[in-house]
């Protein structure tokens, strides 16, 4: 009996791949740096995991946030943010774009749905809360 073993996919790592080649194609520089160091600490423990891609020339940074993240956490950094001049980006799966505008209304970020297939990683338009 042969036992297939498949690698974790993480998925939000090849979102944020895919959100720094496109940074990359247009030749601006990014980084990417955990959220928690990015607003201060102004995140739950929950959301401390979360890479932010960070195009610090132009003052925006984008988070991926996967199916298991508490949106309304997000708002906390997206005021932190906005406070320092910056703006934010949450990219959020198609699935959760509903729930998006509602926990992050008012909440001084856009939105930006994601998808991924066997061609790779897709992004819907921006979307204000």
């Amino acid at each position: 009996m042969a036992l297939l073993i498949e690698p974790t996919v993480d998925v939000a790592a090849g979102v944020t791949d895919a959100v720094v080649a496109a940074y990359t194609a247009r030749r601006e520089k990014v980084r990417t740096m955990p959220v928690s160091e990015l607003v201060s600490g102004f995140v739950s423990s929950d959301l401390s995991t979360l890479t932010a891609v960070v195009a610090a020339e132009q003052r925006v940074a984008e988070i991926v946030a996967e199916d298991s993240h508490n949106l309304e956490r997000l708002a906390a950094a997206a005021w932190a943010l906005a406070g320092r001049g910056w703006d934010l980006i949450v990219l959020v799966p198609t699935s959760r774009i509903g729930d998006a505008h509602a926990s992050l209304r008012s909440a001084p970020c856009l939105i930006q749905p994601w998808w991924s297939d066997a061609d790779g990683v897709w992004f819907g338009a921006l979307e204000t809360p």
